[in-house]
């Protein structure tokens, strides 16, 4: 209850003016903008499969920012008007991870690869997919119909699920980049960091706001009692 006088206080806020259109166009620029950005980043590194790459990071960049966006809101006052935006951000992230999903059908064939399962070379993949699963079902979801059929409180804790899918595409891109990580680090870090450890950064400063709230909250409501 906390938690909903606060968001039903913040979101007083937004302005009311805007349309779900208007929104849904700025979310888009700022992905194409990001996109564009990423793209630039691998090609001055000279990464390999470049479109992939940076489809892939600009929709974990957005999802994470639709969840980042409620602890931003909740910790400080100065972004509060654009906590409306966390669904657009999510559905727009969610439609960059379909892209990177079709563009990764070569990565996928591994599940019907029996020396792959052997290997334990499916394991990025197997993460990967669960993140996407997770993020369909709330994609899904992201509706007033949904809301209504599933009550505020179940439809926020199905929501929350999308923290674990953020936490399995950490995985996902572990399994995939790590030793590259260790080998940048070892080599004494003397040229700039791939996109897929500063990514990486941003996914666990992601969930570290989600425990920091969290426990704030908890630590709010033993108070009153």
């Amino acid at each position: 209850m906390m938690y909903q006088k606060w968001f039903n206080k913040t979101i007083k806020k937004t302005p009311k003016q805007q349309s779900e259109v208007s929104r849904y166009f700025w979310v888009t620029v700022l992905g194409l903008s990001l996109f564009a950005s990423f793209y630039y980043y691998l090609a001055w590194l000279e990464i390999p499969n470049m479109l992939n790459k940076a489809v892939a990071d600009v929709s974990v960049v957005l999802i994470g920012l639709s969840m980042l966006l409620t602890a931003i809101c909740y910790f400080w006052d100065f972004a509060d008007t654009k906590i409306v935006y966390r669904k657009h951000l999510g559905l727009i992230g969610f439609a960059f991870a379909v892209v990177h999903l079709i563009l990764s059908n070569k990565a996928l064939l591994k599940l019907t690869d029996e020396t792959a399962w052997q290997s334990g070379s499916v394991k990025p993949v197997i993460a990967g997919l669960t993140a996407t699963i997770i993020f369909t079902i709330m994609a899904l979801i992201s509706n007033r119909v949904a809301t209504t059929k599933l009550g505020g409180i179940g439809w926020r804790r199905i929501l929350r699920t999308g923290y674990v899918g953020l936490f399995f595409v950490l995985l996902h891109v572990a399994y995939l980049k790590s030793s590259h990580w260790v080998s940048w680090l070892e080599t004494g870090a003397n040229r700039p960091p791939s996109l897929s450890l500063i990514v990486s950064v941003f996914i666990i400063i992601v969930l570290i706001s989600r425990i920091m709230l969290w426990l704030s909250l908890l630590f709010k409501s033993k108070q009153k009692k």
